[in-house]
């Protein structure tokens, strides 16, 4: 009986912190669409204040998050040997559904993605609430559940909320009640699904998201908001008054109001002393500190000054530079991990991909002058360290090599046509004038 008591109370506890962790992805994803940030402060205000001004919202958790996502920024080149090719056409959204990810899993901590195949292709879609269920290993899922998405757009779709199951051998439907609507085998044999998380799990399978970039935007929006309200009582001050006849009503004064106050009434205003310069110093002094623990850097448009070179931006953005090359390991991890699931998804498909697999990043480069740039250019072309048609990809990133090849080609036969006809066009002219 009291082992019984004691599984209750644990199973208890864990479907209350399930609970409580929905409601925070929730929260974080309001916070990351804008989505009704003004609930998430009307506790702390009576809801009278909120009838005198409306509440002030900013959001800088998008910018933050999508600032603090690099590895996706310029996209991924990935090889299979000599699949490649084929590789490619079978995935043409992955970089924009990979960016995606990244920015959930800074945001969240832990995301699933599932991958599937969907009109001869891959196709990638981030799960931001699951349930997992372990076996030996706590770090490594053996089965997963998640709310299935209504069509909440569609007003004829009344279906209840219902729950995805999968593990290794089976797929099944199943409704919030625990009721099997469907089940069907696993054909894969594995679970098509690849978990990232923000950084290194240390003693649990989740790891924590952006709670203090959540946290600040939050904390600033109470602040303007207070600010806002301040600045109208300091506007329009508090009145009060004494002697105010019994028969007549309190009411707010109006320039075309007269109270009626007796023989010895008086009548003020009172006015708050806050000061809004240093509230709004409090609120930039919150975003600086949980930008810089983030390795980011304010300039606020009042700052000035000369605009930074790309040797200074270098220097100022070592720390996250360091980071960046930290998450760079992490997800070429990741995207073995999503190479290993597409090969048994193409195998059942009938299409065999290589073991081989490779990815390079693209990395943002910082900018420089258009001397050193031809500087630089030269030297790799007299080293055979690129090539010309590499460099005109780099400028244009809608050409193939090979498009950039011809266009080369044709530049050249077009170049040396004319330098012919200008060297034939001159020795004509010199012939003339000796004649």
């Amino acid at each position: 009986m009291i082992e019984q008591i004691i599984r209750d109370k644990i199973t208890e506890v864990k479907l209350l912190n399930s609970q409580l962790r929905r409601d925070e992805i929730r929260k974080y994803l309001d916070y990351y669409s804008g989505t009704s940030l003004e609930e998430y402060i009307k506790q702390y205000f009576s809801g009278d204040a909120f009838s005198e001004i409306p509440p002030s919202i900013t959001n800088f958790t998008r910018k933050f998050i999508n600032k603090i996502s690099r590895i996706y920024t310029l996209g991924a080149k990935r090889t299979t040997g000599n699949q490649t090719e084929l590789y490619n056409s079978l995935t043409p959204t992955k970089d924009v559904r990979m960016k995606h990810s990244e920015r959930m899993t800074r945001l969240i901590g832990t995301i699933a993605n599932r991958v599937f195949w969907k009109d001869d292709r891959f196709e990638y879609r981030p799960i931001y609430y699951f349930e997992s269920y372990f076996g030996a290993d706590p770090f490594t899922p053996e089965a997963i559940i998640y709310p299935l998405l209504n069509k909440s757009a569609d007003l004829s779709d009344t279906t209840e909320l219902q729950w995805n199951y999968w593990d290794s051998e089976k797929y099944a439907i199943m409704t919030e009640d625990g009721k099997v609507v469907s089940e069907e085998e696993n054909v894969y044999g594995i679970l098509p699904f690849v978990f990232t998380h923000r950084e290194d799990q240390m003693d649990s399978f989740f790891v924590e998201g952006a709670s203090d970039i959540v946290n600040c935007n939050e904390q600033v929006n109470i602040g303007l908001t207070e600010m806002n309200l301040g600045m109208r009582f300091n506007m329009f001050g508090q009145p009060w008054v004494n002697g105010l006849s019994s028969d007549n009503h309190l009411m707010r004064m109006g320039s075309n109001s007269i109270l009626d106050m007796g023989d010895e009434g008086t009548y003020n205003v009172t006015s708050p002393s806050g000061n809004v310069a240093d509230a709004i110093n409090n609120i930039k002094f919150q975003i600086e500190l949980v930008a810089s623990n983030n390795h980011l850097w304010m300039q606020w448009a009042e700052s000035g000054g000369e605009v930074p070179s790309g040797i200074s931006l270098m220097i100022k953005d070592l720390e996250r530079k360091e980071d960046y090359y930290d998450d760079i390991a992490l997800w070429r991890m990741y995207e073995k991990d999503f190479y290993s699931v597409e090969r048994v998804i193409a195998g059942y498909n009938n299409i065999n991909l290589p073991e081989e697999f490779g990815i390079d990043f693209e990395e943002v480069e910082y900018p420089t002058t258009i001397q050193d740039q031809i500087l630089k250019d030269e030297f790799d072309l007299n080293q055979n360290l690129t090539t010309r048609a590499k460099i005109m990809v780099r400028d244009n990133k809608d050409l193939t090599i090979e498009q950039a090849q011809e266009i080369i080609n044709g530049n050249r036969q077009a170049n040396e046509q004319e330098s012919q006809q200008s060297i034939f066009a001159q020795f004509n002219q010199e012939a003339g004038q000796n004649q």
